[in-house]
């Protein structure tokens, strides 16, 4: 008996250690917390907002103390950033030490600072900056190494995606001319030498409003009618996201650095602008960044770097009112300034990891099963008798005289019944299946007095204490397996 246990212990370490292998891979998301506004919450209260909603990154673009210090004892790591305007004061070792020695040091011991971002987006906002950047790099790196913290804090510097000469097809992807040899190649180089990343702002609601005519909307929020083919590798994009990051990831292996991996450090989806930005509305940022939080918390990855899991930053926490600009510049926020969200965020199927497909949101977190119009009146028919028979549905309003009996079709019946067995079943996309003769959507099938049943899921939790569907962490696998370890143990 001893030994059968003992065999038991030594097979869960090993599943445990499995486990716990492809949590540490697991893609993740982040949210960028730009501060240009007059009416924000105070850093604290953004801190425990973010505890509370369970958002474990957060990305800052300066380095603020009393902000930076809002996040001491909270787990959330931190990327802070030097400005693009103070990078000529990173130009020799002794400031950067300095800097290091009297800021970074003493934060780290009770804020888990991770990245440092030497600028954002230099060669295309301040171009004149551009070979500022390496020394900066450089000297910050350095001056880590000699406070023995060039292991725990990484440096890089983020790029939009302008510096690229071409992004499509992805597999035919280069940089820029004028950059690639005397700014981008030095500095892939930084990054592969100290084990570092490339960082991208990417955002498809820009390629899409500067190039309408050949972008599809759709294709854009990552729920296309056709998936778009590269055709030199016959990869398959069913988001234009993710041609970005694979354009950056072949532009990079153009100049010899494959090794290196990419993360997303801005991207998002504003919930309103101007009269002539009409796509920036609630429905369309609901469905990017439901489908943004889908693809990275369920290990996606890429067509092209299926291996490599994704974290991405979604811009932003809140609306920022003094950024110049087109009114969309204004409301790319997710939450309010009490900390509700604009719109719903469905982490449900992340959780879950159960990969389900990209589709289309609402704002409201609504949603509805109803049944294929392409079905078989026969495969409805053994839908219907399951839903109303053993599945428990609700199927008194379709009956004969009831408000939902007409129309009288197998497909305004079925969908009734597997809507109620569907929202019985708290919205579990596995109950909306009935052999393929079900789908989900997010347009209410109500009509007259026929109405549809919704278990609309609550807005995300404010710091007062309403109840969160936001759940970043897909399941405590390490817990349960120590209570095994535990319960195994114990027979020994």
């Amino acid at each position: 008996m001893e030994l059968q246990a003992r065999i038991l212990v030594c097979l869960m370490v090993l599943f445990c250690a499995i486990a716990a292998s492809d949590v540490v891979r697991a893609g993740s998301i982040g949210f960028c917390y730009g501060r240009n506004a007059d009416n924000l919450p105070a850093p604290q209260v953004v801190a425990q907002l973010l505890q509370k909603e369970g958002i474990t990154k957060v990305r800052i673009y300066d380095y603020n103390t009393s902000v930076i210090q809002a996040f001491a004892g909270t787990n959330i790591e931190v990327i802070i950033t030097i400005p693009n305007e103070e990078l000529s004061n990173f130009q020799t070792e002794a400031p950067a030490d300095q800097w290091v020695n009297n800021f970074v040091a003493p934060l780290y011991q009770s804020v888990r600072i991770t990245v440092i971002s030497v600028g954002v987006e230099v060669p295309i906002l301040h171009p004149d900056s551009a070979a500022l950047v390496l020394p900066a790099m450089q000297n910050v790196h350095t001056g880590l190494t000699k406070a023995n913290l060039s292991d725990q804090i990484k440096v890089s510097t983020a790029h939009s995606m302008a510096i690229l000469k071409t992004s499509f097809p992805p597999s035919s992807s280069t940089f820029n001319d004028s950059l690639a040899t005397t700014f981008v190649g030095p500095i892939l180089d930084f990054l592969k030498a100290t084990g570092s990343f490339y960082m991208v702002n990417a955002y498809p609601y820009h390629a899409y409003m500067s190039e309408s005519d050949s972008i599809a909307l759709d294709y854009a929020l990552f729920d296309p009618k056709d998936v778009v083919v590269d055709p030199n590798t016959n990869l398959s994009y069913h988001g234009l996201l993710m041609a970005q990051v694979d354009a950056v990831y072949f532009a990079m292996e153009a100049m010899g650095h494959g090794e290196l991996s990419v993360m997303v450090s801005e991207t998002g989806w504003p919930r309103a602008g101007d009269a002539d930005e009409a796509v920036a509305n609630v429905q369309n940022a609901a469905t990017y960044n439901n489908n943004l939080l889908r693809l990275v918390l369920n290990n996606t990855g890429t067509p092209h770097r299926t291996g490599n899991p994704l974290d991405a930053y979604i811009f932003s926490i809140f609306d920022e009112d003094k950024k110049p600009g087109k009114s969309s510049e204004q409301h790319w926020g997710v939450f309010d300034t009490t900390g509700n969200t604009f719109y719903y965020l469905d982490l449900t199927d992340a959780d879950q990891g159960n990969g389900s497909s990209p589709q289309s949101f609402n704002g409201t977190g609504s949603t509805w099963c109803v049944a294929n119009p392409s079905a078989s009146n026969q495969s409805l028919q053994v839908g219907l008798n399951y839903a109303c028979g053993k599945g428990n549905a609700d199927c008194g309003p379709i009956q004969r005289g009831q408000p939902c009996f007409i129309p009288d079709s197998y497909v305004n019946h079925a969908s009734y019944a597997y809507n109620s067995y569907y929202q019985r079943s708290g919205d579990n996309p596995a109950a909306c299946d009935f052999g393929g003769t079900a789908i989900i959507t997010s347009e209410n099938p109500s009509y007259g007095s026929c109405v549809f049943p919704a278990d609309s899921v609550g807005y995300l939790a404010s710091i007062n204490g309403k109840s969160s569907s936001w759940r970043i962490i897909p399941c405590n696998i390490m817990g349960r397996c120590l209570f095994l370890l535990t319960f195994l143990l114990s027979m020994l």
